[in-house]
């Protein structure tokens, strides 16, 4: 059953529903309006009827104009076995239930009572003229009994009509409200078959339709950057891995070979080996990391920007036993991944060593860290495409790396909300500056807001035990 058919069926259900109700309500109001009307003509025909009783005791009943069963009352006496008395000859009797004869025993009070006679429906009102005596009045329930039936046919056409109609609109509503639905069912059903990523469905609104359309958005996007930092990932590592794997191969197939070798050359070759091995294992890992993607973390917590600092120092002056590195670092709070900040870091520190004469000054301070160095510097030409990856600039290409450090930086200064860029200054060299939101102060304790209060009330309501001046 399609989404349209069940909401069609749900509206038509829902105003059968109410309908009924409705229906029912005013049948029943109907009904008692009616009857209602018929008691109070009866108790008004009693009340002339007992004005009209006879004296003499003759005969006294009947219908008051034309036969029973017509729009005529009728009446009667019972005594306290249920007979009546003194009814002219030739007219039927009313039927006399059980509650007129208790009326007559009692000799109080009245009764109401429907009763049917000749497939006639009649209302009995009996009042009580005397211990064992009471009058019973009667009319006929035909006119109500048509007036009903009239309105029950009317109620059921209008209802029938009433739930073809919610039927259609239904439909219609149906038809305009899954619309959205259909939509994106379309597209993912083209995305499923062509794996299209780059589809985006148009969104309009703010219901749950456009929210749903929206968050699919999200989701191609995600797929499609993930697609994307796979394809790099493949077309990074054909590109920059064939050159070392080509000179790794040689030098392994120049040892497999059995060539006499001296053992200073074997020592530089395996010296070489182990270099370039590496150098492929840090590319590999760099190339990992790069195609993760600009995502967000997935786990941020407080990081001592300054300690991780320290930290990448610490292992670029192992690395690095030549260059000079300096740090200053003041307390500096984060939210975030150390180790993705300790690499961002390390690699900022590693790109100075290398470019930058082997004299870098890291200074922390507030989530910011800047890291200068005093070599050739950036041509302002160049800002745009140092982030880039495997740009190297026309003076670095002859120095080891494979260009995707700086790229590493910008990606973890995204993932963290934060931001890289270039300084220039006026002595030479170039200063790059990782911007990383601080993290939100804590919130005050219950015992320092109470310090705080106190702190703040003059002195003799808080120092009560201060000591006192004995002398005067």
């Amino acid at each position: 059953m399609t989404l349209r058919t069940r909401i069609t069926l749900a509206a038509a259900l829902a105003v059968a529903i109410a309908i009924v109700l409705a229906a029912f309500a005013a049948y029943t109001a109907t009904a008692s309006t009616l009857r209602g009307q018929i008691d109070n003509a009866l108790r008004n025909q009693a009340r002339r009827a007992l004005l009209r009783l006879s004296p003499q005791g003759g005969p006294f009943g009947g219908p008051q104009a034309g036969d029973f069963g017509d729009a005529g009352g009728f009446f009667q006496l019972v005594d306290a076995q249920g007979r009546t008395l003194n009814l002219p000859s030739g007219r039927q009797p009313l039927p006399v239930p059980a509650s007129s004869v208790a009326v007559a025993r009692s000799g109080s009070g009245s009764q109401l009572t429907t009763v049917s006679t000749g497939g006639v429906d009649l209302r009995v009102l009996a009042v009580s003229i005397q211990p064992g005596l009471a009058l019973q009045v009667a009319e006929p329930l035909t006119q109500v009994d048509a007036a009903l039936a009239d309105l029950r046919q009317q109620l059921i056409l209008i209802g029938l009509a009433g739930i073809a109609l919610a039927a259609l609109s239904g439909a219609i509503v149906g038809t305009r409200g899954i619309r959205p639905v259909t939509v994106l069912a379309a597209s993912v059903d083209h995305v499923a078959r062509t794996g299209d990523l780059a589809h985006r469905i148009p969104v309009s609104g703010d219901d749950e339709p456009a929210r749903l359309a929206r968050r699919f958005n999200e989701m191609l996007e995600g797929l499609e950057q993930a697609r994307h930092a796979q394809d790099q990932l493949v077309a990074d590592a054909s590109h920059e891995l064939r050159t070392p794997l080509t000179a790794l191969r040689a030098n392994v197939e120049l040892l497999a070979s059995g060539a006499e070798l001296d053992p200073e050359d074997r020592r530089r070759l395996t010296e070489d080996l182990t270099v370039q091995l590496d150098g492929v294992g840090a590319l590999v890992g760099d190339l990992v990391l790069l195609a993760r993607g600009q995502r967000a973390l997935a786990q941020p917590v407080p990081v001592q920007l300054d300690e991780v600092a320290d930290d990448a120092v610490a292992r670029a002056r192992a690395w690095w036993p030549d260059a000079t590195i300096q740090i200053t670092t003041q307390p500096s709070n984060v939210i975030g991944d150390s180790d993705a900040l300790g690499r961002a870091v390390g690699n900022l520190i590693d790109n100075g060593v290398k470019h930058g004469g082997g004299n870098v000054e890291v200074d922390v301070a507030g989530g910011v860290v800047r890291v200068r160095d005093h070599g050739p510097g950036i041509s302002d030409a160049d800002d745009g495409q140092v982030f880039a990856r495997f740009w190297r600039g026309p003076e670095a290409r002859s120095r080891p790396g494979s260009g995707l450090g700086l790229a590493i930086v910008q990606q973890v200064a995204v993932a963290h909300g934060g931001t890289v860029t270039i300084e220039h200054p006026s002595d030479g060299g170039a200063r790059f500056v990782l911007q990383i939101p601080p993290a939100p102060p804590p919130a005050p304790s219950g015992e320092a807001v109470a310090t705080s209060l106190i702190s703040g009330l003059p002195r003799d309501q808080h120092s009560t035990n201060a000591p006192t001046d004995a002398t005067s």
